[in-house]
């Protein structure tokens, strides 16, 4: 079957895509002495999947057969379509099943933390209780925490088949572990095949020093030691919050600060941080009004839907690396693609458009810290 013009133009962003994230992936493995490559890779896993599934749905439509081993009898494609729909944050599912499948997750995180102690370390804690929630910082900015990884795996690895938490985490790490590694290892096959592997800077590396990396225990479920997510909504809501509020951060300050991506993925990335942000925040202030941040989340969902509206071209693409809806002719230098892309279709210059991209979730941040109470 031929491939149309504006296929070869879809690949040829993708490719672009992965040649940034392969360049990220060289960096980490340079730096794997002086960074925690599991912290890490659980809020990069997403960027890593989405990437990764533009090839394998690229394949598919060409009839091209590829065969993804499984990791520790796990189905990798499961795995990266868990992942992909964590990017999105069930976004394309309704409010109530998306915050309910939250909530789970984290009491039964708790159930599991309480398993691995003897009696005095139980006694212990029915005084002084259990952290329950640990979240990731840069420069004291959440950018992870540790329902995520349980949102990307929990229905490939199951709670339900462990009898405490040290198990089913010592096996969440070796999974994300191996999964990572084969992700890292599907993207060089790409590389190798379809691109110049001189374009990769084999000795760049992460440089730390300059950024403060930390991690903290919180009390969550425990809601009479409570000491993080103390807002009004209900607490499965604010989690969801917080979970934007973390992969904001981790786009618009980890991917291009630490990771120094500057391309193409860090642009998607922050367009789909963007996206995902905005339909929670609508789908949220639809069944929960509230009065004293009504007006400023209405004008954020304004300013969305002046670029993206429910048939967005631009939109859908965005997410699936599938351009359709314009004619060819719009586009004339490769390296320009998805630049020309987004200019045709926002009508707006690339760089101020994007600028306003960065401000929008600036504010939205603001305004989740303040529904959330964190600071």
């Amino acid at each position: 079957m031929e491939i149309s013009q504006l296929d070869r133009i879809s690949y040829s962003i993708l490719l672009q895509e992965t040649l940034e994230l392969r360049q990220v992936l060289q960096s980490i493995v340079n730096s794997q002495d002086t960074i925690d490559n599991y912290d890490i890779f659980i809020p990069f896993l997403p960027i890593m999947s989405s990437v990764c599934l533009g090839w394998c749905d690229l394949f598919t439509k060409e009839g091209i057969k590829i065969e993804i081993p499984d990791i520790e009898g796990y189905s990798c494609v499961r795995l990266l379509k868990n992942c992909r729909i964590g990017l999105k944050l069930y976004c394309d599912q309704r409010i109530g099943k998306a915050t309910k499948q939250l909530k789970k997750n984290s009491e039964e995180t708790y159930r599991l933390l309480k398993t691995d102690y003897n009696i005095f370390q139980r006694l212990v804690v029915s005084m002084l209780g259990q952290c329950d929630f640990g979240v990731f910082t840069i420069n004291e900015l959440p950018y992870g925490n540790t329902s995520q990884l349980f949102l990307y795996i929990s229905d490939v690895i199951n709670f339900e088949r462990y009898k405490s938490l040290g198990v089913w985490e010592t096996e969440a790490r070796k999974v994300v572990f191996e999964f990572s590694k084969l992700l890292s290892q599907f993207i060089n096959t790409i590389i190798d095949s379809f691109a110049k592997s001189n374009m990769i800077d084999k000795d760049s590396q992460i440089e730390l020093v300059r950024f403060n990396f930390s991690y903290n225990d919180y009390f969550l479920i425990d809601e009479k030691r409570r000491n993080i997510l103390k807002g009004d909504l209900p607490i499965e809501i604010q989690l969801q919050l917080f979970n934007i509020l973390c992969q904001n951060n981790f786009i618009i300050n980890v991917l291009p600060l630490v990771f120094q991506s500057g391309g193409l993925l860090y642009h998607r990335s922050r367009l789909q941080t963007y996206l995902v942000s905005v339909n929670t925040i609508k789908k949220i202030i639809n069944k929960f009004p509230n009065e004293k941040y009504q007006k400023q989340l209405k004008e954020i969902v304004e300013v969305k839907e002046i670029y993206f509206d429910k048939d967005s071209v631009l939109r859908n693409n965005i997410f699936h690396y599938k351009i359709e809806g314009v004619d060819d002719s719009i586009f004339s230098i490769p390296e320009k693609y998805f630049y020309e892309f987004i200019e045709f279709n926002s009508r707006v210059e690339f760089n101020d458009f994007m600028q306003v991209i960065s401000e929008e979730i600036i504010k939205i941040n603001k305004v989740i810290y303040k529904m959330v109470e964190f600071c």
